[in-house]
Order: structure tokens, then sequence, then C-alpha cells
């Protein structure tokens, strides 16, 4: 009978790639050889699949030749060897290997410099997945910008992205790769942190002395990037101000005008005396630091009541 001599048992192919397969048999030619693929019969006229068949002495090698390989080849495959006293066949294991699929990634937890993932993993290309690489960038900047953890180990499902900026938005993607080579990226995620209190001062806190009882206080917002969100409201402080003395500070808060100019006058003050005034800006996360204090000095009586007293002698006259 006809005899299949050898045959690989598996085998290995790369996507895309061109992948050849023989078998050989052995016999009382004539030998016809046929192919199938999970039972259904090969044509070998089908775009993508070519039987070539040679005669070497009594044997007969016959080459399915498959250009390119898809991910749908992977399975089994069988040669059968016919001549008239019988038959006999081959089975081979066809692995495609290719990229993996890319992971589905969702959050975890989101805070004010932290990003928590989870992610799920899609099929691995026949191939195990080697690392993950996790991307992430400002939302309004380009992927070239993108800060990269690469080669996160396969073992993991989770990971959190530190050293954020807080009340800012992020996209997020990852890639899976094995030795085959990476995957697309996945999904992609737009997440915004959390806001935290104020990480700077208000700036140019400035005092101006309007009378025998009252100073005006301006200044302007802490620097953008250190606001960690919207600034809802400020709290400004004053003390009389002395050497000796270490006086608490009366408190008034005032809400933001969300101007770059921000003023407050401090009434019912004591006269030509002096005061410490401090300012500190707050977002619905908290608190910020204070201003450096500075000190303005009340004036003394009768300087306003003076222009006063002149006006009316003009107008009496």
């Amino acid at each position: 009978p006809a005899m299949i001599t050898s045959y690989p048992n598996t085998t290995l192919a790369t996507q895309g790639e061109e992948k050849k397969m023989s078998c050989t048999a052995h016999g009382e030619k004539p030998i016809m050889v046929r192919w199938e693929k999970e039972e259904r019969i090969i044509n070998p006229e089908t775009s993508r699949y070519v039987v070539s068949v040679k005669e070497v002495g009594d044997e007969v090698i016959s080459t399915l030749q498959i250009m390119p390989t898809l991910r749908e080849d992977s399975g089994f495959f069988s040669c059968h060897a016919i001549n008239s006293f019988g038959e006999d066949r081959g089975i081979i294991q066809l692995t495609v290997q290719e990229p993996p699929d890319p992971p589905e990634v969702e959050i975890r937890e989101v805070k004010d410099r932290t990003i928590a993932l989870r992610w799920t993993m899609g099929f691995d290309g026949n191939s195990p997945i080697t690392g993950f690489d996790i991307e992430s960038k400002n939302k309004s900047a380009s992927w070239d910008t993108a800060q990269k953890t690469k080669d996160v180990s396969p073992q993991l499902n989770q990971a959190t992205i530190i050293d954020l900026h807080p009340s800012s938005t992020y996209n997020i993607r990852m890639f899976a790769k094995n030795l085959i080579g990476k995957s697309e990226a996945s999904n992609e995620l737009t997440i915004t942190t959390d806001e935290a209190a104020p990480d700077g001062p208000p700036q140019d806190v400035q005092l101006e002395a309007l009378s025998s009882q009252s100073i005006r206080v301006t200044w302007r917002p802490p620097k953008k990037h250190l606001q960690n969100g919207a600034i809802r409201g400020y709290q400004v402080g004053y003390r009389e101000y002395s050497s000796g003395g270490n006086y608490q500070f009366s408190v008034i808060s005032v809400e933001t005008t969300g101007d770059n100019a921000e003023s407050l006058v401090l009434d019912n003050l004591k006269k030509f005396t002096q005061y410490g005034v401090v300012v500190q800006a707050s977002n619905s996360a908290g608190t910020g630091p204070s201003s450096t204090e500075v000190a303005a000095t009340t004036l003394e009586d009768g300087k306003t009541l003076f222009l006063l007293k002149l006006d009316e002698c003009v107008t009496s006259n």
C-alpha cells in the first residue's frame, strides 16, 4: 500500500507570509496525494492554496503552499496518499502566529495625581504575550509627546499611572506585544484627574491705605499651573503688625470675581496703625498656601477729613 513516510506533526507560520508544508509518499506508482483541512478537500486551484508534486525515485513529494497565511489557516491539515493497493495519511497541525490583539482597557480609580487602570487581554496571536506598553498624554498634546511605560509584565492586568497633574485631562492607551510584534492600539480612555488644593499662593499682593480706617488689598490669582482646579474664592487674613506681638489673623472670605485682578477693602481699622496681610486661594479641593505677609499703615486722623472741609468752604462761598 501507499505509505506516508515523512511529514511535520506540528509547524509554525507567521501571518501574511508564505508557508510550505510537504508530505512524502512511498509505494507502487501511480500514487495520488490529496490535501484536506479539517475534513474538507482542498481545491489546489484556490487563490491562496497551491499544490505541487515532484517524484524522486520511488517517492512522491507533495507540497502545499499557502500564500499569504491568514489567522483562519491555523488548524489541522492532512495529506492522503492513495494507490491501487490502499491509502495512508499524515496529519499536520499548523499554527499561524501574528502580533496580538490589543487589550481592552478600563478605569479602576481616578485621584488628583494618579489614574489606576485594569485591562483584559484579547487573542495572543498564538504566541505568548511578552509585555504591555502603556502611553499617556495631555489631551491637547500629540501621541509623540506621550509618557511611555514599556514592558509591563504579562502577568499583570492592572497598573497605576502616577505623577499626573490635578484637574487635567489625559488620554491613555495600551499595546500588547509578543515575539511576532506589537498589537494595534487599544481603545483610548479620556480621563480628567480630580482637583487638589492650590499649590501656589495668590500673586502680587499689594496694599494701599485709603484712610485712617481702611486699607485696600489687591492681588492676582495663583499661577495657572499651580491652581489645580477652578479657583472659587480667597481668604484674606489681616492683623495688627508689631515686632513684639504675635496676633491672630482676622480672616475674611471672598468669592472670586473670575478676573485677573481681585480686591477687598479692609474697614474699621485703627488709625495710624500698621497692619499685616496675607491671602490664600481656594478651590473645591481645599485651600492653598499663604502669600508672604505684606504690611501697610493706616493714615493719620484728619487727612481725609481735611479734604472734606475744604470742599465745604468752596461750596458755601
